[in-house]
């Protein structure tokens, strides 16, 4: 429905012209309705022109607002080390898209805003110099998503560089705990074996040193021995062997009080009491049963 706007002295003239009752007076005033309803419509236009300038204002300072505040929380998420980057990449990304977004909005608007000012004709300096402003601003901050697009990929590079170089000591660190696990296994390797003095001196475990014709020669493990006689254990893990004879003599070298032979009337079995001072000496036990 038109919004009739009336002008006092239009009007006056449509009212005088009214009082007289002729033909030409009723046509004037029909022109001057006609007029009349011209100055409506274009002031309801120019109107709703203006409107929609502000509408586009708003919403380009809405779009500016909620870019500002993206900025913000991206550089709070740049600032920190690359390791408290790691997990925030995506959303970076994700901050930028959307202000990226946002600027395009506005240059659609600011467009639609031009393209507007030159259908209606008007040459409103304010009006164009406050376009030319936001159109400023929007190529501003393209240069600026530009510019984070670049400064993120650069910390892209330095996050790969140390997620490499992470992996790089991961790798060299479970190599060294292999290592180190490999050694240690090996320092605690100790070997034994246990049999009678035929089984022994037969394999050239134990031979026979001193005497005379056999009388009063004493018995020590052989320097030359086949290792593979004897069976391979972890120092750790075994402190406990079983003996079942009569007798049983340890003939390496182990020091006293770091082991027990245990039994009454036979010997049951030898218990080592003190692991690293039984096996100081030596990494092998030879003992001789009866």
């Amino acid at each position: 429905m038109k919004q009739k706007v009336f002008y006092p002295s239009l009007f006056l003239a449509i009212i005088l012209m009214a009082s007289c009752g002729t033909k030409k007076d009723r046509e004037e005033i029909e022109r001057l309705n006609r007029v009349a309803d011209s100055l409506t419509e274009a002031v309801i236009e120019r109107d709703t022109i203006t409107f929609s300038y502000v509408r586009a204002f708003n919403k380009i300072q809405d779009n500016l607002d909620s870019i500002k505040s993206m900025e913000k929380m991206i550089s709070e998420s740049s600032a920190g080390s690359p390791e408290s980057r790691l997990d925030q990449v995506d959303e970076i990304n994700r901050d930028i898209n959307a202000i990226y977004e946002l600027l395009q909005e506005n240059r659609k608007v600011v467009d639609d805003l031009r393209r507007q000012l030159n259908r209606t004709g008007s040459n409103n300096k304010e009006l164009e110099q406050m376009i030319a402003h936001l159109s400023f601003q929007i190529e501003s901050k393209d240069a600026e998503i530009a510019q984070l697009r670049e400064d993120l990929a650069r910390k892209q590079i330095a996050i790969d560089d140390l997620e490499q170089n992470l992996a790089e000591m991961q790798r060299l660190n479970q190599a060294r705990q292999e290592e180190i696990k490999a050694r240690t296994d090996e320092m605690n390797q100790a070997w034994y074996i246990i049999g009678n003095r035929k089984f022994l001196e037969e394999n050239n475990i134990v031979i026979k040193t001193g005497g005379f014709i056999g009388i009063g020669a004493t018995r020590k493990v052989s320097e030359d021995f086949d290792k593979e006689l004897f069976t391979q254990i972890d120092m750790r893990e075994v402190s406990e062997f079983p003996i079942l004879a009569r007798k049983a003599q340890l003939l390496t070298v182990h020091p006293a009080g770091s082991y027990e032979m245990i039994g009454v009337k036979s010997v049951d079995s030898l218990l080592i009491k003190h692991p690293d001072d039984f096996w100081s000496a030596s990494k092998f036990m030879v003992v001789m049963v009866d």
